[in-house]
């Protein structure tokens, strides 16, 4: 019989005699210095004036406070909204910021992720920057840029039935012109030519589309210098930043071995010949002269069109320098029949040479080593610490909604840290002195 009162779904029928022994207000048993405090303050001064538009109706839990749970699970490494069910269950600092509200099915914080969040995410983002800002935490100055790699299971491109499409074909090219006249009439765009569109009068569209919406900005306050990699360097990039009025520190994708003794004596490079800007010639290690030959036009995935002015020499026959002056063995041709040609992106070079000027410079070496330091530690941080290695949501929009949240829980764990640490108010680490 006493087995069978203990083999019941009421737990508690088998406590007689039990005290709880804990004090029952949550302010008493969280300490004052705790992360949980902070979040709870930071989301509360938060605008989230777009995430609520993405409801119809609220229910008993707001849609801050269900921020809240996400973002302190993401703080602490728990990604699974099943595991948020759990903790708001458990936990008394998810309990906190309950408020005294029940916990939340895990359907319910899956959905806010994907359905609330995900569309309003670089909004919300923004207004972390901005809050940051304000406290004095974000300089505004410099930003630091870094890329990683972590697995998903994103696509740009989805599963459509062709009759479905076929179906519809009709009805949806009447949309598209109307589309279209209103684009031209609205942003003065001229998409259509001939009285016909194509793909390309399309692709033109977008592009010109993203641009007006990229120009929206957010932010209070726009970033004067950016600090990047070598992965980062383009002549797009260089010009975009220029557009923009901001500096580049962009370590140049030669950099390090431009440094070694190999680089400086290799007499095919262009940057170890001698150049005429007058009459716009190289003069090679055979005192030959390598003259323009044609222009070469390129044009990048995103529709940028570089130039690049061919040289080629007038004499490479009997040369004694052929061999390592010419490069390439998987060329069929053979080298005795070979010419010295060079490729030189003119642009390309002028803003290189004006960046590796600044990246030298004290203030680009400051830039450079906290780069490595604030942007690859974050990374670290996110893999390591919070044992972020992949993605769980699909398509690209909730990646980066997942993106946009680990982002936030990093910014608030990181003030958290510089507060109770005493170094609220700075941003860059000083370079040691010898």
């Amino acid at each position: 019989m006493l087995l069978h009162n203990k083999l019941q779904k009421d737990y508690t029928l088998n406590q007689s005699g039990y005290q709880l022994k804990l004090p029952l207000e949550l302010e008493t048993i969280i300490p004052k210095n705790d992360s949980v405090r902070l979040l709870s303050q930071f989301v509360e001064e938060m605008d989230l004036t777009d995430l609520y538009s993405t409801y119809d109706r609220i229910n008993s839990l707001s849609p801050r406070t269900l921020l809240k749970i996400v973002l302190y699970s993401y703080m602490n490494g728990d990604y699974s909204s099943r595991s948020m069910e759990l903790n708001c269950k458990r936990d008394i600092n998810f309990m906190f910021l309950l408020e005294g509200h029940s916990a939340p099915d895990h359907a319910t914080l899956a959905g806010f992720r994907s359905i609330h969040f995900a569309p309003c995410s670089k909004r919300i983002l923004a207004e972390v920057s901005n809050i940051l800002f304000d406290l004095g935490e974000i300089s505004g100055e410099t930003i630091f840029i870094d890329g990683t790699k972590i697995e998903a299971n994103a696509n740009k491109y989805t599963f459509v039935w062709k009759k479905a499409v076929t179906k519809n074909q009709a009805k949806l090219l009447i949309k598209l012109a109307d589309f279209v006249a209103e684009c031209e009439q609205l942003y003065d765009i001229k998409i259509v030519y001939g009285n016909v569109i194509k793909i390309k009068h399309l692709k033109r569209l977008r592009k010109k589309l993203y641009a007006l919406k990229d120009a929206e900005h957010n932010l209070k306050f726009k970033y004067k210098n950016i600090t990047a990699d070598a992965g980062y360097e383009s002549e797009e990039n260089y010009l975009f930043l220029e557009a923009n009025n901001q500096i580049a520190f962009i370590k140049p994708a030669n950099y390090e071995i431009s440094k070694t003794r190999k680089y400086k004596n290799d007499i095919g490079k262009i940057e170890n010949m001698e150049y005429d800007k007058i009459s716009d010639f190289y003069t090679c290690k055979n005192n030959r002269k390598l003259t323009v030959s044609h222009i070469r036009h390129n044009k990048t995935k995103t529709g940028y069109v570089s130039e690049k002015t061919i040289y080629t020499c007038e004499n490479c026959s009997d040369c004694p320098y052929k061999s390592d002056c010419i490069k390439g063995n998987n060329c069929k041709t053979p080298l005795g029949e070979r010419t010295k040609v060079l490729q030189v992106a003119k642009t390309f070079i002028k803003h290189r040479k004006e960046d590796l000027e600044r990246i030298i410079s004290d203030e680009g070496v400051l830039y450079r080593m906290n780069r490595s330091i604030q942007a690859e530690d974050s990374f670290g941080d996110i893999k390591q610490d919070i044992q972020f290695r992949r993605y769980l949501s699909k398509g690209t929009a909730n990646v980066l909604a997942e993106s946009t949240l680990l982002a936030i829980a990093r910014n608030i764990n990181k003030l958290h840290n510089k507060i109770q640490n005493g170094k609220t108010g700075t941003y860059l680490f000083p370079l040691k002195s010898a």
